[in-house]
């Protein structure tokens, strides 16, 4: 089980299961409502249980955006999809407590980074989404 939680700690959250990749972020919205570019936790929505704070979850999803963005109302910590609309959830991996057991596959949305940000650590980069795994 892999626990995290938002700063104030008002927000509590269990995930059960193998996540299925960790990857960053580069799209505007990622880096806008989460501060930079946003390492992200992905896996089935069933897996996740908001185990405290149910109410202090606030969300914004911008039209067109394909994961909700959850942040914590009380101190403004990006918490990601928690998959409380969705199968499944997308959560930002600064509010992990520990280590969940994977590392990072790649960076997704590389063509929407801004010129001033370099990526350096030789990780697969993708203009768009992880191409298809058909």
């Amino acid at each position: 089980m892999i626990k995290g939680s938002c700063a104030c700690g008002a927000v509590r959250v269990e995930i059960d299961g193998t996540p299925q990749v960790l990857s960053y972020c580069h799209c505007s919205r990622c880096r806008k409502t989460a501060g930079a570019a946003a390492a992200f936790l992905i896996g089935k929505g069933s897996d996740v249980r908001v185990t405290a704070g149910q109410d202090a979850i606030k969300s914004f999803s911008p039209e067109g955006a394909v994961y909700g963005r959850f942040f914590c109302g009380e101190c403004g910590s990006a918490l990601g999809d928690l998959g409380l609309k969705e199968g499944s959830y997308a959560i930002t991996a600064s509010i992990l407590d520990e280590d969940p057991g994977l590392r990072p596959a790649g960076h997704i949305f590389t063509g929407s980074k801004p010129d001033w940000y370099e990526i350096c650590d030789g990780l697969d980069q993708y203009e768009g989404d992880f191409p298809s795994q058909s």
